[in-house]
């Protein structure tokens, strides 16, 4: 059970984290970028990238912040390294890919028609990446961090995905079967880019392999976590040939049985790793244990 302390600080630390995130987001997104509209009046374009590149770098700077003065991480995750930030990319693509490819060949997914890629999916692909980021840092930066530090690495991970498959309910249909299968899909999600993050202390790859999952499945003309918005802009137009426990129904590919396994697998070789690599972290009381047992070895 947790004492008083821990969990006072955890409280402490991640209220905290989450006001300078939150806070840094509304500062541009309801003062900065209003203020800029009403001076100089530029073009719906300019406004939406000045949106997105000014959020991304202020939440990035708080992140920072907190990062540095706050809870000190156990490895510097903002570092860019590009080489696994590519791996990162290309794994979220090719992993959800296994998933929606294999529904085409078995012809529950199909093409009914391929009216080319948009200009438009540009600026989709902008979007995806700063909504990725966003989620990042406040699940698995802020959320993660914070309890990882008090409760380890294995009770943080599902704790927070858990809030993650939470907050995507309202995306999924009201029957209990769909909910308790968007439940089950969002919080092994949640899971597996928690384990990832552990793996490789890297936010930007668990950004670039988050993004690209979802870009990914935008190319297809599937539904994305229940959302259809940006449907009409794929390359290609899909429809379900399949009964949706099979298909992923209205919340698309991510609640389809095969996507369930391949995340399952994923994250238990993702946990795996971050325990081979001597990043998974035990509980406070495990980590203060292990310091006492070595402090008075060094002492004998």
């Amino acid at each position: 059970m947790l004492a008083v302390r821990p969990l006072g600080r955890m409280l402490k630390h991640g209220l905290l984290g989450l006001a300078m995130v939150v806070g840094a987001l509304l500062a541009v997104r309801q003062g900065l970028v209003p203020a800029l509209e009403a001076v100089f009046a530029p073009d719906p374009a300019t406004v939406s990238l000045l949106r997105r590149s000014g959020i991304f770098l202020a939440v990035l700077l708080a992140y920072a912040a907190w990062r540095r003065w706050v809870l000190p991480g156990p490895g510097r995750d903002l570092r860019f390294r590009p080489l696994a930030v590519l791996g990162g990319a290309l794994g979220g693509a090719a992993q959800v890919s296994l998933v929606t490819l294999a529904g085409f060949a078995a012809g529950y997914y199909v093409v009914v028609a391929a009216p080319g890629a948009s200009p438009a999916l540009l600026g989709v692909a902008g979007m995806i990446l700063v909504a990725a980021f966003l989620e990042e840092v406040l699940y698995r930066g802020v959320l993660f961090g914070t309890l990882e530090d008090g409760m380890g690495s294995a009770a943080a991970m599902w704790l927070q995905a858990l809030v993650f498959a939470a907050m995507h309910l309202s995306n999924a249909p009201a029957s209990a079967v769909e909910l308790a299968t968007t439940l089950v899909a969002g919080t092994l999600l949640g899971a597996m880019w928690a384990a990832l993050y552990a793996w490789t202390r890297s936010l930007w790859v668990v950004a670039a392999h988050h993004a690209c999952w979802n870009f990914a499945i935008i190319l297809t003309g599937l539904p994305l976590s229940g959302l259809g918005d940006w449907r009409g802009l794929a390359p290609v137009e899909s429809a379900y040939r399949g009964p949706p426990w099979l298909t992923g129904g209205v919340f698309g590919p991510e609640d389809a049985p095969l996507c369930l396994v391949v995340v399952a697998v994923s994250l238990w070789w993702m946990v795996r790793q971050a325990r081979r690599s001597g990043r998974w972290l035990p509980a406070a009381s495990r980590r203060a244990d292990a310091d006492s047992g070595k402090a008075a070895t060094d002492v004998a």
